[in-house]
């Protein structure tokens, strides 16, 4: 019975990515698609912020821009609909983490907490 299990999961076609590794991955994968792009939007003072980000596997890498000053990310990572990165500001590392909901996400400097955060909105590609 054991040679026929390994028979049949041979026999099978392509495995999706989920099958294989469970759902957690496809979740980390959808996360990482809907992720990469361009957000924009503003702080609370006024301050215009850009993120380019790219997602890929749990790394997540890019530019933040405020006001056009930019910065590369550093320790980026993706996990199911959150990240987090460090970037430099002001000559000082902050860390920033956020939540992806749709065409929007949320982020904050960790030393102010999610009820400080701001919204970025997807820019749509032309």
């Amino acid at each position: 019975s054991g040679d026929q299990g390994v028979l049949l999961l041979c026999d099978r076609p392509r495995h999706a990515l989920s099958d294989v590794l469970g759902p957690q991955a496809s979740l980390v994968l959808a996360a990482q698609d809907a992720l990469s792009g361009r957000w924009e939007g503003e702080t609370n003072n006024g301050s215009t912020i850009v993120l380019d980000l790219t997602a890929k596997g749990t790394a997540l890498t890019g530019t933040f821009s405020r006001n056009g000053q930019n910065s590369p990310l550093s320790e980026g990572k993706v996990s199911k609909g959150s990240f987090t990165f460090t970037v430099k500001i002001n000559d000082q590392d902050e860390k920033i983490s956020g939540e992806l909901a749709g065409e929007e996400i949320k982020m904050w400097l960790d030393r102010q907490g999610p009820e400080r955060a701001i919204v970025l909105k997807r820019v749509k590609r032309s």
